[in-house]
């Protein structure tokens, strides 16, 4: 009953073209969001939707996966950053139409390389590697096309540190991460 319930929550939500993104972002999250998108822009009555992210990340895959489809979608998508945006969360924050990526005063913000787990034997092992290598190309080139930072070396010094970033609001904005911050409410949106 309580997952019916919550199914009919976002229904009403994405009826209002908003999109509620929060805690980990896995394949499950991902399908629903992706469906959502899909649906909107099918449907056509919506000149804009809004993403909120409160999500600390999660899969790459399934992130991307998210991705593709804002990439995608004819309808823009705005995004509001809140509670937490890290990881994955902070590029599908990124992704956002540009002038419409809005973060709260209060919002944590964590950039960081991801981790990756593998397991196998040798020969396994080195494919793995392939697509670990992979996996950060794509995060870099994410960064270059949605920040101001236009290159992999100023990338790596500033937003992708061998250790976690931690951002203001305001150092969202210097790096062009985000373009406005709302310090008071969100009734503007």
């Amino acid at each position: 009953m309580a997952s019916k319930n919550k199914e009919q929550e976002e229904r009403g939500l994405q009826d209002y073209g908003v999109i509620y993104v929060s805690g980990v972002i896995n394949e499950g999250v991902s399908e629903s969001i992706c469906k959502g998108i899909i649906e909107a822009n099918i449907k056509g009555e919506a000149d804009h939707m809004q993403m909120i992210i409160n999500s600390p990340g999660g899969s790459c895959p399934a992130g991307f996966a998210i991705i593709d489809m804002m990439e995608w979608s004819r309808i823009p998508i705005y995004t509001t950053g809140i509670g937490m945006i890290g990881s994955m969360g902070l590029l599908l924050f990124m992704c956002g139409a540009k002038g419409r990526r809005v973060v709260t005063n209060r919002t944590s913000i964590l950039s960081h390389r991801f981790s990756w787990l593998s397991a196998g034997n040798h020969s396994q092992l080195l494919a793995s590697r392939k697509e670990e290598d992979l996996e950060h190309r794509r995060i870099v080139d994410h960064y270059i096309k949605y920040t101001s930072l236009k290159n992999q070396d100023e990338i790596e010094r500033e937003l992708l540190k061998d250790v976690d970033t931690w951002l203001t609001a305001e150092d969202a904005v210097q790096y062009g991460i985000a373009d406005v911050i709302e310090k008071n409410d969100l009734r503007s949106w």
